[in-house]
C-alpha cells in the first residue's frame, strides 16, 4: 500500500503568529501539505476524501459555536489530530473539554509547538477512534 502526503491545515488570522505557525510547519519533515484556510466554515465543507492528518485551529469564537465546530470536525475527519491555539485557562479548559489532541496557550515556544506535532503525527490510533 503506497503512503499518501502528510497534511496539516491551519486555520490561524492573518499575523505575526499565522506567519510563525506556516514557517514552523514547513520545517516538520513529517508534513509534506501545508494547507490555510481563512475560516473553519471553508474546512467543513472541504470534501471528506481529504483528510488533513494535523489541524492546528486559532480559537477566537463562542463557546457554543466551538464546541459545535469540533464536533463537526471530529465527526468528518476522526482520525485528525486537533492542536487548539488559546488566548487563557478558560480557553484551555474549552477546548480540551471539546476535544482537541494537544491545547497550546498563545506565547508558546517554537519548540514546543514543534514537540507537540512531533508527537501526534507519531501516533496511529485506531479507525474512527480518538485517543
Amino acid at each position: 500500500m503506497e503512503k499518501r502526503s502528510t497534511m496539516a491545515v491551519m486555520v490561524v488570522r492573518a499575523g505575526p503568529l499565522h506567519s510563525s505557525i506556516k514557517a514552523l510547519m514547513s520545517t516538520i519533515t513529517q508534513i509534506q501539505i501545508v494547507a490555510e484556510a481563512k475560516e473553519l466554515s471553508a474546512l467543513l465543507h472541504m470534501d471528506p476524501e481529504v483528510r488533513p492528518d494535523l489541524m492546528v485551529m486559532e480559537a477566537d469564537f463562542s463557546d457554543d459555536e466551538f464546541s459545535d465546530v469540533m464536533q463537526q470536525i471530529m465527526s468528518q475527519w476522526a482520525r485528525t489530530r486537533l492542536i487548539v491555539l488559546v488566548e487563557n485557562e478558560e480557553q484551555r479548559r474549552m477546548a480540551e473539554a471539546s476535544g482537541a489532541d494537544a491545547v497550546l496557550i498563545k506565547g508558546f515556544r517554537a519548540v514546543r509547538f514543534v514537540e507537540v506535532v512531533d508527537k501526534l503525527l507519531s501516533i496511529e490510533p485506531l479507525i474512527g477512534e480518538r485517543s
